[in-house]
């Protein structure tokens, strides 16, 4: 798997999708020049709510087009220079749109919905309060990770309407693992499912810390392109990583069609200021989306990602508690007396219980003394000598001991994962801490290894087919060593360089 991440960091890693050059139909786009406010570039579709062609725009002030109520509202938040999106409603051809209002340095783009508004449509906000303070009540009133995931899905899609809500987080590769679903009946489950980091590459990620939701109201849409191509007030290609209306890459849009999905909605959850993972929406049909149900749904995303952040940091104030304890047990039964090697190796409150280890070896005085499970002696000489041409000054871990030392396939199951102590390198002492091997078994969503397929000019590519259930089993890898863990066995390695000073 490792040549296929370098892979998709390689290759997907470098899709320019926020240049594109053309938008979805449901929305048209308006690039105006700062100060002045003359129309610069649009898209091809912008006529049919100007009533003009796009060449006649090209140039025009755009408070020709609007009201003049309109036009001020506009200069009012242009001169906020605010970098956040702004939502308004123009009045064009006797109908009210929504239109997101992006500032940027030197222009501004103006991306006008063309759905107009329905009467009333505006105080609908009210009607949904008492829906979205139940939903809010629901997540907040979850005690593990697990249940706000699946409440959230839940909640979510009864709001929304659309037929799957998926909630769907990344781990540190970039995978997206499935930890809660709700879905109509008749479409397929992926629950549980790992999906790999080119099904959202690092460029799409990274619009989604930008903007709090991507739209797809229909696949089939026909892209509407900018005219002029070349926008004339940076002279390149629009950057458009702002733009909701932004059109879609092809092989996204091969994706969903494999995947049986016509409209998606992907909205971010953040989790101290970096993206946790999505709430993924798919439709059977297309649909529409107004611009209430978005700023619902950022609203509610607002509220998964706060409640997500409060569980993983009392899980995370739960370990470092319960760390700081045994580690506190271990420095007293330390200070007591008697050898600190008895202390160290203790069933209690000694390293195997402070670390959670399978064994613990420690080199000391040209002795080797040992506790729980562990290689053997050969095993260990052989490893102390390794460790001797790094020349360790601070704590080493890996959960992969076998992809980096020369482990016998026997001792697999019991020291996987390495973590050593330098007491003093140079005299071969350490404290040398396993933990037991994990096997890890990944359903995948479709083969990884299958995500993308070129054709033979090797410029076209495609997605996988099949997304049905390609189980992977990962051995030779322990459970991973948190960074509280090596943080408190670097405490445990200046206590006992401190303690073993000559100068004490």
């Amino acid at each position: 798997m490792d040549q296929f991440s370098k892979y998709d960091s390689a290759f997907c890693g470098n899709i320019p999708i926020h240049i594109i050059n053309t938008v979805q139909e449901y929305g048209a786009l308006v690039v105006l020049d700062r100060p002045a406010l003359h129309i610069r570039q649009v898209s091809e579709n912008v006529s049919s709510i100007f009533g003009k062609d796009v060449k006649e725009l090209i140039n025009k002030s755009l408070q020709e087009l609007i009201r003049p109520e309109d036009n001020d509202l506009l200069i009012s938040i242009i001169d906020k220079n605010d970098s956040e999106e702004q939502i308004l409603i123009w009045q064009l051809n006797n109908n009210r749109h929504y239109v997101n209002i992006h500032v940027k340095e030197n222009m501004v783009l103006a991306e006008i919905n063309l759905q107009p508004l329905k009467a009333g449509q505006q105080d609908t906000f009210t009607s949904q309060y008492q829906d979205i303070r139940s939903s809010i009540a629901a997540i907040e009133k979850a005690e593990d990770l697990s249940a706000a995931c699946e409440i959230a899905a839940r909640e979510l899609k009864r709001i929304s309407g659309f037929d799957k809500v998926m909630i769907y987080a990344f781990d540190k590769d970039w995978n997206g693992n499935v930890l809660a679903e709700a879905m109509e009946p008749d479409m397929e489950s992926y629950i549980g499912f790992t999906f790999p980091a080119s099904d959202i590459p690092k460029p799409a990620r990274d619009l989604y810390l930008r903007n709090a939701y991507r739209f797809i109201p229909d696949r089939e849409f026909k892209p509407m392109k900018l005219y002029p191509v070349i926008n004339p007030i940076s002279g390149s290609f629009l950057d458009m990583s702002t733009c909701n209306v932004r059109a879609v890459a092809a092989v996204h849009i091969e994706y969903l069609k494999n995947m049986h999905v016509m409209a998606s909605m992907s909205v971010r959850i953040i989790r101290d200021n970096a993206l946790w993972g999505l709430i993924a929406c798919h439709h059977k049909t297309a649909r529409q989306v107004d611009q209430q149900l978005c700023a619902v749904l950022e609203l509610l995303s607002s509220v998964i990602s706060s409640k997500i952040s409060s569980l993983e940091h009392g899980a995370y104030h739960n370990v470092n508690t319960r760390l700081k304890s045994v580690y506190t047990e271990l420095m007293e039964s330390i200070y007591q007396g008697g050898r600190l090697e008895d202390s160290l190796l203790a069933d209690g409150a000694g390293v195997r219980t402070l670390l959670g280890a399978s064994g613990v070896a420690i080199t000391y005085r040209k002795k080797l003394i040992t506790a729980g499970e562990m290689p053997d002696k050969q095993t260990i000489e052989d490893l102390i000598l390794w460790l001797h041409l790094k020349q360790l000054r601070k704590v080493f871990s890996t959960d992969a001991l076998p992809s980096v030392f020369d482990l016998d396939e026997k001792f697999r199951e019991i020291a996987s994962g390495l973590l050593v102590i330098p007491i003093h390198s140079a005299q071969d002492e350490y404290i040398i801490v396993f933990r037991p091997e994990y096997i890890r078994t990944t359903n995948w969503g479709g083969n990884p290894e299958e995500r993308i397929r070129f054709e033979e000019n090797q410029q076209i590519y495609h997605p996988r087919h099949s997304f049905k259930l390609w189980q992977e089993q990962v051995r030779g890898y322990s459970k991973p060593w948190l960074q509280d863990e090596i943080l408190i066995a670097e405490n445990l390695r200046s206590f006992i360089f401190e303690l073993l000073s000559p100068d004490r």
